[in-house]
């Protein structure tokens, strides 16, 4: 059910940008949630110029090329949820102006649903959703890191500088992004032999720690000093 939204959501990019990102990657089987590194491939956005990928860029070349533009790559959850808020949310926008409910323009991607009726105002705009219907655009990307960390211009993803304006008056922060190339495992089971080291293991612990004590009394005791 996923990957339907998540390649509606990839087909929509490819339209408005004319990038073939397609799918981002899943989050693996099972699951891993090993702190990864933030760049084009875990969701940091990008700019292409002339065939090029900059995490910014502040030169005069961008717009030359009919290739430019600027993008991201998600991860497969990321693009699924983005488009499951488009398509849950934004068929509640289809009214017209005189409160009648408007017709829904069937679509194959967002290019399909230029102008309609009730996505027509400053601040809504169409897309179409993964039930191949046009609806108002419901779901955002939000980059949750702090506004002093910036991508370096000119170089590729993964490089960031600090801001030379950002004034300190709070610590920096990120939301930590989870890779599922970095060798953690999860399972849901686990063998009882485990279970008995660490009680038995514990156990001897303790007594150590019981012994050690009363010698230590013994000892303050002939010292007069308990």
């Amino acid at each position: 059910m996923l990957n339907q939204y998540a390649a509606m959501e990839a087909a929509n990019e490819r339209a408005a940008t004319g990038m073939d990102l397609g799918v981002g990657k899943s989050l693996g089987k099972p699951p891993n949630y090993y702190v990864g590194v933030y760049h084009i491939d875990n969701g940091q956005p990008f700019v292409k110029v002339g065939g090029n990928i900059y995490g910014a860029y502040n030169n005069n070349d961008y717009g030359q090329s009919s290739s430019d533009a600027v993008s991201m790559r998600p991860k497969m959850l990321q693009q699924a949820l983005k488009n499951m808020l488009h398509t849950f949310l934004g068929k509640g926008s289809m009214v017209t102006q005189d409160g009648s409910e408007a017709s829904a323009r069937r679509c194959s991607t967002s290019a399909d649903c230029s102008g309609v009726s009730y996505c027509s105002t400053d601040a809504d705009s169409a897309t179409c959703s993964a039930h191949n219907v046009c609806v108002c655009k419901r779901g955002f990307y939000h980059i949750a890191l702090d506004e002093a960390v910036n991508p370096a211009a000119g170089k590729s993803t993964g490089f960031f500088e600090m801001s030379s304006s950002d004034a300190g008056v709070s610590p920096l922060w990120t939301e930590p992004f989870w890779s599922n190339n970095v060798g953690v495992k999860m399972y849901r089971y686990s063998a009882s032999n485990p279970g008995i080291f660490v009680l038995v293991g514990g156990a001897v612990f303790l007594g150590t720690c019981f012994f050690v004590v009363v010698l230590l009394k013994v000892a303050l005791k002939k010292q007069k000093l308990y």
